[in-house]
């Protein structure tokens, strides 16, 4: 457990130093651009300019966390307990739940803008992701893969050798992932993180990698940029329900004779 927390507030650390050091220099950066410029301190802070200095700190920490972490061997990307006949059945549950994942994170979404529970910034971004699909899915994806080897291969892995009470690690990490975004204001959308954060968990206990999750992740912002601008029904959330629950059980039931054992 000491471990796990070591691993936790090291990413903690790292983090923070490299945001405010970044925010530091972008700010000045930009300050510097509107001086010579002629315009008032600001101007240039568009949603585009944000993009670009939040992509560049997040690639820089995501180097650094990867660096540190790897080196150190506190994480790693191997393809843990999956044996190879299975595995294009493990990584295709793993698309189609977090798909239908996605789905219901539209269609909760749709209902938190319009019910003015989301920041006009995020809805602004979501939009700005939309129109640079490419660059927006490669700085996700890197992003992903470190918070998941953070997570999963370290954090979580090393509380499930320190007690391996699966049922009960999962719980508990999927109502933290809860509270944490119960800070967005929207109840629904509460239940899905705390969904998606523990069918993630589930995953992780029964294959002991972090690239089907990677991997589901990607497949989950894919999607949602897909439907971004797409007003939502009542059905997508029967939609989302029927993609999870088979993608959940693909991705689990054949790794059933190879998960860990008490």
């Amino acid at each position: 457990m000491k471990k796990a927390m070591m691993y936790l507030l090291l990413a903690l650390g790292i983090t923070l130093f490299v945001m405010f050091v970044g925010g530091a220099i972008g700010g000045f950066f930009i300050g510097f651009v509107d001086g010579y410029n002629g315009d008032k301190v600001g101007v240039s802070s568009s949603i585009s300019y944000l993009a670009g200095l939040g992509s560049g700190l997040a690639l820089i920490l995501c180097l650094i966390l990867n660096f540190v972490f790897l080196k150190n061997k506190f994480a790693s990307y191997t393809i843990g307990r999956i044996p190879k006949p299975i595995r294009w059945k493990v990584f295709l549950g793993m698309i189609i739940a977090m798909g239908g994942m996605a789905v219901l994170f539209a269609a909760m979404n749709d209902v938190a803008i319009e019910r003015g529970w989301r920041d006009d910034f995020l809805i602004e971004s979501y939009a700005w992701m939309q129109h640079h699909p490419v660059f927006s899915i490669f700085v996700i994806a890197i992003v992903e893969a470190t918070a998941d080897l953070i997570i999963y291969g370290a954090v979580i892995r090393e509380i499930l050798e320190w007690k391996h009470r699966p049922q009960v690690v999962i719980l508990v990490y999927g109502l933290i992932m809860a509270l944490i975004n119960m800070l967005d204001g929207n109840f629904m959308l509460m239940i899905v993180s705390m969904m998606m954060a523990q069918l993630q968990a589930l995953v992780y206990e029964y294959t002991r990698s972090v690239i089907p999750i990677i991997i589901g992740d990607v497949a989950f912002w894919v999607v949602t940029l897909c439907l971004i601008g797409i007003p939502s029904s009542g059905w997508w959330l029967l939609i989302g329900i029927i993609l999870v629950l088979p993608g959940l059980y693909l991705a689990v039931n054949p790794m059933e004779p190879y998960k860990p054992i008490d």
